[in-house]
């Protein structure tokens, strides 16, 4: 018992260690930043993102750093990450929809009608933690009602109706949250990072030419064989590209 307790103290003393570095590493960062030096601090901005961190903000200010260092194609990855953490992040949907406007390749239109997009648009609209509070609160509703209902007093029509929201909750946040979390592990996207990248017809430099992409580029991941995947352009195009050319959001 005494060891265990000793060991979970270090635990503990090394995670507030860790946090504190990374701390002391994310100011540093947004020092240089503020002093001009760009590329300095993209490094320790990656160094924080590499002890684990993940963060809007964070992923923001490194995206900020990769651009105002020339990197587009770095750039437009972490507003990606970054808006996947946060998508109603005024800040960052404002430079992610400027880094967009200011690559070589132009996105296509957003196919469907109003309803369509309107649906798709509140489908995405709640991020995963709240669709979790929302799954969370509804749980322990159903919880507390249940103990209401056991040791307490109430009407009948009072406890259908918190019962009837509760699960409301519930039901509507795991399902949600479920669909949410299928789509995010099926629909894989990455982003262009060379400056040029050759889709070809197979996985082999000597495949016939599909297209051309360049960086920044969105695209969609259908599958990986080896050292190449298979990428669609949102036009529906797609071709094999080597997967050190792109990396996923």
């Amino acid at each position: 018992m005494i060891r265990a307790l000793i060991l979970a103290l270090v635990f503990v003393a090394f995670e507030a260690g860790a946090q504190s570095a990374s701390v002391g590493l994310f100011n540093e960062a947004n020092g240089r930043y503020r002093s001009g030096d760009f590329d300095g601090a993209r490094r320790a901005y990656l160094q924080v993102v590499e002890s684990g961190v993940k963060d809007a903000r964070l992923f923001y200010n490194l995206a900020n750093a990769n651009f105002k260092s020339g990197r587009l194609g770095e750039a437009i990855l972490w507003y990606e990450r970054a808006y996947k953490l946060s998508p109603r992040d005024e800040d960052i949907v404002a430079n992610l929809r400027f880094a967009h406007q200011v690559k070589k390749d132009r996105d296509p239109p957003a196919d469907g009608n109003a309803v369509s997009l309107f649906l798709t648009k509140a489908f995405f609209y709640p991020t995963l933690s709240e669709l979790s509070l929302f799954f969370a609160l509804g749980w322990m509703g159903l919880l507390g009602l249940l103990g209401w209902r056991v040791w307490g007093r109430s009407t009948q029509v009072v406890w259908l109706i918190s019962l009837s929201i509760c699960a409301l909750l519930t039901v509507g946040g795991i399902g949600w949250l479920s669909f949410r979390l299928y789509h995010q592990a099926s629909e894989v996207s990455a982003i262009a990072l060379a400056e040029v990248v050759t889709a070809r017809s197979g996985p082999d430099v000597d495949q016939t030419e599909v297209f051309i992409m360049h960086e920044g580029t969105k695209v969609r991941v259908v599958r990986s064989e080896g050292d190449w995947s298979l990428v669609r352009l949102q036009n529906g195009l797609g071709g094999w590209v080597r997967i050190d050319q792109i990396e996923p959001i």
